[in-house]
């Protein structure tokens, strides 16, 4: 479950997956990366993440694009390694100064066969509000095994030091409803945490050491709300998550 704030990330917004003159060919990047716990959705999954993940995208014209992709994590949690596969397709394209995204995610769980297995789609726009800062939201809908939605709107902000290094600060909020995989904090309850369900801010510093190869550290805190169970070892609400990790990317 990573967030498209994974490739992630996250949930990245629609960034211009055209971009004015288009190509025919395709493009993409190969990834690999460590981060000190996965955090998805303000829910620890478990520390020591290893992921991996390759992203494709095409260009079918000069006003949409095509990507697609794979994302594969390893962690640990009180029950031993935990592993998950997503795939995804989306197509994106901009309405004026709106850039969309539509979208779907088969998430697999091979530990778990057939209990787990889940599938969204999700939608995404953004829009540049002045300033450098691009402000957006992306709405995801399970409609399998977990039924239910999460929105998480978003503020952006890139500053570019040289041609190969930048900063990109993020700041967003989680909300939810009916979601299985937001669990409420009550002993007695059988339902999910809905509503407000906490917020975060990352520092990410890219820096394209060489064409095409770029390393990625950085840092995100998260801060879940009270009602839900911020950890999947425990029903302990209100936690807070201080991640930190790094990615190394190749372009081709």
């Amino acid at each position: 479950m990573r967030k498209y704030t994974k490739i992630v990330g996250a949930l990245a917004a629609a960034s211009a997956l055209v971009a004015g003159n288009a190509s025919a060919e395709i493009e993409g990047q190969v990834q690999v990366g460590y981060a000190t716990e996965y955090e998805f959705r303000f829910v620890d999954l478990g520390s020591d993440l290893i992921e991996a993940g390759v992203d494709l995208s095409y260009a079918l014209n000069e006003n949409w694009g095509l990507k697609a992709g794979a994302w594969y994590g390893s962690t640990n949690d009180n029950y031993g390694s935990f592993n998950e596969l997503d795939l995804y397709a989306a197509v994106g394209t901009s309405v004026g100064p709106v850039d969309i995204e539509l979208g779907y995610i088969y998430y697999w769980f091979p530990d778990a066969p057939g209990t787990s297995d889940t599938q969204e789609v999700y939608a995404s726009a953004f829009v540049d509000a002045g300033f450098g800062i691009s402000a957006g939201a992306t709405f995801f809908y399970d409609f399998d095994a977990n039924n239910g939605w999460y929105l998480q709107p978003e503020l952006r902000k890139s500053f570019e030091f040289n041609e190969c290094l930048s900063l990109n600060l993020s700041v967003g909020a989680g909300f939810a409803d009916g979601l299985d995989t937001q669990v409420d904090t009550d002993l007695f309850s059988t339902g999910s945490a809905d509503g407000f369900q906490g917020w975060f801010v990352k520092a990410e510093l890219p820096w394209e050491f060489r064409e095409g190869v770029t390393l990625s550290p950085y840092i995100k805190y998260a801060d879940a709300d009270s009602g839900l169970a911020g950890d999947v070892n425990s029903l302990q609400g209100g936690q807070e998550h201080l991640i930190g990790g790094v990615k190394l990317a190749v372009g081709f």
